[in-house]
């Protein structure tokens, strides 16, 4: 897994990235899904044709939500969030890394997890990764299956598919990571692995999990 430094300079900074057999410059992904809201607007201001969707509504959904969590942070330690958001999200970096080392920070592993996170709902948005389905119910609010896609009209029959409702995205060189979709909890740390390994009724090919993401899953394959 990454350093929660890289996470941040791959926010908020133009960095590198391998690409096949070299390396491509990537630009920060924040401004990526600022720009991604609205991809067809200046093409309608121009005096295009205007087909197409107007905005992003799921990159226009995240933006907001990692705007208002950075901000919101910034605000609960007593820090200026105002100004650029890629600003902002430096000023929280380091406004932590000062919190921890002053022995203030509570749940740091946890707080430093969040840029990762914000890392992954980006590249994902761009590159959706697979999806792999652990097959029993959630220890946090006891769901099994949620239905997947939007909620059908009122009055009509919902027919939406039925997905299991703690899954782990799989991407090479992607973390481990299972979150359930009904109640939102993710398993970031060891600890949290562990818990999950003990707590669902269900088996987890962790090995393979490894072998598809090339990150080492601290897990014993016997756990259960």
């Amino acid at each position: 897994m990454e350093t929660t430094e890289r996470a941040v300079t791959r926010l908020t900074e133009t960095h590198t990235v391998p690409v096949h057999d070299t390396f491509g410059e990537c630009p920060p992904l924040l401004e990526m899904l600022r720009e991604a809201r609205y991809p067809n607007l200046g093409r309608t201001r121009g005096g295009g044709s205007g087909t197409g969707d107007m905005f992003d509504v799921k990159a226009v959904e995240m933006y907001e939500t990692i705007d208002a969590g950075v901000r919101a942070w910034l605000n609960h330690y007593r820090q200026d969030s105002t100004g650029d958001l890629l600003d902002a999200t430096k000023h929280l970096h380091s406004t932590l890394k000062a919190e921890e080392a002053g022995g203030r920070l509570n749940e740091a592993e946890r707080m430093f997890a969040m840029f990762h996170t914000w890392v992954h709902r980006i590249e994902d948005h761009f590159d959706p990764p697979g999806e792999y389905e652990l097959t029993g119910a959630c220890p946090e609010c006891g769901a099994e299956k949620i239905p997947e896609g939007e909620e059908p009209e009122p009055g009509q029959p919902d027919e939406r598919p039925m997905k299991w409702a703690v899954r782990i995205q799989v991407k090479p060189g992607r973390a481990v990571i299972p979150e359930c979709h009904a109640c939102g909890k993710m398993w970031v740390t060891r600890a949290d692995l562990t818990a999950l390994a003990e707590g669902i009724k269900a088996e987890v090919e962790w090995v393979a999990l490894q072998e598809l993401t090339g990150e080492v899953v601290d897990i014993p394959v016997d756990s259960h």
